[in-house]
């Protein structure tokens, strides 16, 4: 396999993956999926992850592969024990396989085991698993947090849904990511947190009026 590859490869599993267990909770009649969560958390996270490498530099390589394989073992909604350390394990045993550098490999399982961390947890010598754990955090902010939200619902069918509670789910929603914002590594990533939660909380005060009637 070509060092061109490595990408197109782990990209192309993670799909399957993914696709394997949205089938399940998003099934369509002709047994596709008509939505898939942790796939498109991913790719947002990679949008971010590419932005935030253009504002504060680092190795793209060890960025974008850890993108691509934080979530390899958390294939939908479910948080299993210790998901970052498996796919740490699996990157130090299977991506030389995809043709990815090998001297990198070992920063890329840095960042992959450490995408959970806690906060201010990473030293400032671990750039690029700082940039993850930055792009990671930052999918959970804005108007693409509401979306989950209200997409993912058919995982949990127990769970009654109308107008008003979605617009307390919401507001609970933005309490809890609020806390994020000064968390962040980079001051580029606190910008772009911040410009996020002003979209939800506009978002939530319309919402509030809307239903209110006024």
């Amino acid at each position: 396999m070509n060092n061109e590859d490595w990408l197109f490869h782990i990209r192309k599993e993670l799909e399957k993956i993914t696709r394997n267990v949205a089938v399940e909770i998003w099934p369509t009649p002709d047994g596709k999926c008509y939505f898939n969560y942790r796939l498109e958390h991913v790719r947002q996270v990679e949008r971010d992850a590419r932005w935030l490498l253009q504002a504060v530099g680092g190795d793209e390589d060890i960025v974008i592969a850890a993108v691509w394989l934080h979530d390899r073992y958390q294939p939908q909604l479910a948080k299993p024990d210790h998901h970052s350390l498996l796919a740490a394990e699996w990157v130090r045993e299977h991506l030389a396989e995809t043709g990815f550098p090998v001297e990198k490999i070992d920063a890329v399982a840095y960042a992959v085991e450490k995408h959970s961390s806690p906060i201010n947890s990473l030293p400032e010598s671990a750039h690029e698993a700082r940039v993850l754990w930055d792009a990671d955090k930052l999918t959970k902010l804005g108007p693409l947090s509401f979306v989950n939200m209200v997409a993912v619902m058919p995982a949990y069918p127990e769970h009654a849904m109308n107008y008003g509670e979605i617009v307390r789910m919401a507001k609970d929603e933005l309490a809890r990511r609020k806390e994020l914002v000064d968390l962040f590594y980079f001051p580029v990533s606190r910008e772009r947190a911040a410009q996020r939660i002003a979209a939800q909380e506009t978002f939530v005060h319309q919402m509030r009026k809307d239903l209110a009637g006024v």
